[in-house]
């Protein structure tokens, strides 16, 4: 795919000149006051599809225009798993769920058993990383479009705030999968979820996850965690009751049929 002269550069730092500087502040402006009448209008929240991670966010849940953080140490430690119980909530305001799928490494027939429709999907599998971020702004930007997902590992934070300010205008939900090391670093995103794998030991589903709310939009509360079970095969994740360590004091708090 070629992009045009404007687009080729989206992943390089420059420095802008005054006049850039002047022209990219009015269109922030303007951008926030058309955002804000769009989140007057439509106040839903978007549930994360885990209650008890809703219960952790004001308003318990997401808001439209959010971008998503899912910051894990290792690929494969149940963060997936975790993401795919707020697909349906968010398809519920939009049609469309956009998979900007740079590595290759998404499998779409594996969401059929989620009950997620492949005819929803935009599956997009772009050659280069700038094409990869250029896919990423159009799909937040685009209001037919619910969800986004990407995994970002490595973009500059000029293409972060890039992708925010797409994300409020579109009015859906973005989520990024990141290293946990980016924890260290300032974020745009609206929510920042960090997966602390938990030692493995014998459990009704399968493996045990910790799920740490890093930081809110709005909310100054850092610390808050909970733990939970989650089956990889079926889709089930159960709370870790903070009450009881017995299996007998789990019970069910999500499932995609």
């Amino acid at each position: 795919m070629t992009l045009p002269v404007n687009q080729q550069r989206v992943g390089i730092e420059e420095k802008p000149d005054r006049a850039e500087t002047i022209v990219a502040l009015r269109r922030l402006c303007q951008t926030t006051s058309r955002t804000f009448s769009s989140y007057v209008a439509d106040s839903t929240r978007i549930s994360t599809g885990i209650p008890a991670l809703d219960a952790l966010l004001p308003g318990r849940g997401l808001q439209p225009g959010w971008l998503v953080e899912w910051l894990s140490p290792v690929e494969g430690c149940g963060v997936t798993v975790l993401a795919l119980q707020g697909v349906q909530a968010a398809l519920q305001r939009r049609g469309a769920w956009a998979v900007v799928d740079e590595t290759g490494e998404f499998y779409p027939p594996a969401v059929q058993g989620w009950g997620i429709s492949l005819e929803r999907m935009l599956w997009l599998r772009p050659s280069s990383l700038g094409d990869a971020a250029w896919a990423v702004e159009q799909s937040l930007r685009c209001p037919a479009v619910g969800l986004t997902w990407f995994q970002a590992e490595r973009m500059t934070d000029r293409v972060l705030r890039r992708w925010k300010i797409a994300a409020e205008m579109g009015g859906g939900v973005g989520v990024l999968f990141r290293p946990a090391k980016a924890a260290r670093t300032a974020s745009w995103a609206d929510v920042r979820w960090l997966v602390h794998p938990q030692p493995l030991r014998a459990t009704p589903l399968g493996r045990r996850i910790r799920v740490e709310l890093l930081s809110c939009r709005g909310e100054y509360r850092t610390g808050d965690w909970v733990e939970l079970e989650v089956c990889d095969a079926t889709g089930d994740v159960r709370l870790v009751s903070t009450l009881a360590g017995a299996a007998s004091a789990l019970h069910s708090v999500s499932k995609i049929a």
